[in-house]
């Protein structure tokens, strides 16, 4: 792929309603782009009004840092493929972790059901979960945030 379909695909992109995009070639070129969604509040003391505003900086490296916006003790566990996120292994079992509970080093987190297949994901990290970004039974991307663990 030539620099300016690139630099088309990035304008396209910046016009678009996405907020990412993955593309794979049969060269092996691969393509990510993301686009990073911030809100801005705006306060007017003087009629105690606030407005929301819609700030989309574009991004337009390869490869989008999700964690830029989070505090240093806290660490991203992200989904390392397309599929359904599943809190638990069955509908009547408990959740394998919530938020407040303590992992270690190869706690299962999850499952990812990819293709009829379930994929058990286990931590990467130990600590505490302190936030979960996917509810059960929602469909993740590749790379998609997770969990928070600090």
């Amino acid at each position: 792929m030539d620099y300016e379909k690139i630099k088309q695909l990035m304008n396209d992109m910046e016009n678009s309603k996405l907020t990412s995009l993955d593309i794979d070639f049969p060269d092996g070129t691969k393509i990510r782009m993301a686009k990073e969604i911030k809100k801005e509040i705006i306060s007017n003391v003087q009629e105690n009004e606030v407005q929301i505003s819609n700030q989309v900086p574009i991004n337009n490296t390869l490869n989008t840092n999700i964690e830029k916006n989070k505090p240093d003790n806290r660490k991203i566990v992200s989904s390392p493929m397309v599929g359904t996120f599943y809190t638990k292994p069955s509908p009547t079992a408990e959740a394998y972790v919530e938020i407040g509970k303590k992992v270690e080093k190869g706690d299962v987190l999850c499952i990812i059901e990819a293709m009829k297949l379930m994929n058990e994901i286990e931590s990467e990290l130990s600590g505490e979960v302190v936030e979960v970004f996917v509810k059960d039974g929602e469909p993740v991307e590749y790379g998609q945030p997770l969990f928070a663990i600090a």
